[in-house]
C-alpha cells in the first residue's frame, strides 16, 4: 500500500516585475519535514567524505579540496530549499507567454526561481496555499 500523500494542487502564480502575474497549473507532493532532514543529513553526509577524500588524494592542495567542498555546501543548501515535489507543471511567462518548463520531479520552494528561454527573462513562481 502507498502511503505518500496524495499530489497537491496549490493556487500558483508565476511573477515577473513590470508585468501582469500569470497564473500557473502545477501538481505537487510536499516533502515532510523528517524526509527532508534525512536527505540533507545524507548529502551533508557525502560532502564531508568528499571533501575529506580529495584532501587526502590531492595531499593537502587547498585548490583541489576547495572543490568538492564548495559544491557540495552548494547542494546541501539547495537540497534543504526543495519543501515540494513537481509532479505536473503548465505555466507561461508573464512577458511573452511562451511555456515555461518545470522537469516533474524537480524539488522546488517557494518562490522558485524560473528562466524562459524564449525571452531570457527570470519570473518567480510562488505557490500559495
Amino acid at each position: 500500500m502507498d502511503t505518500s500523500p496524495a499530489p497537491a494542487r496549490p493556487t500558483a502564480w508565476i511573477i515577473l516585475p513590470g508585468h501582469a502575474d500569470a497564473p500557473a497549473h502545477l501538481s505537487v507532493q510536499r516533502y515532510s519535514r523528517l524526509a527532508r532532514l534525512s536527505r540533507t543529513m545524507w548529502y551533508a553526509f557525502v560532502w564531508m567524505i568528499s571533501s575529506v577524500g580529495m584532501l587526502l588524494v590531492s595531499i593537502g592542495d587547498p585548490f583541489l579540496t576547495a572543490i568538492p567542498f564548495f559544491t557540495g555546501a552548494v547542494l546541501t543548501y539547495k537540497t534543504w530549499g526543495g519543501r515540494f515535489r513537481v509532479m505536473e507543471f503548465h505555466g507561461s511567462c508573464p512577458r511573452c507567454q511562451e511555456p515555461i518548463q518545470l522537469k516533474p520531479g524537480s524539488k522546488i520552494g517557494s518562490p522558485h526561481h524560473l528562466v524562459c528561454y524564449n525571452c531570457h527573462h527570470e519570473p518567480d513562481l510562488y505557490l500559495a496555499a
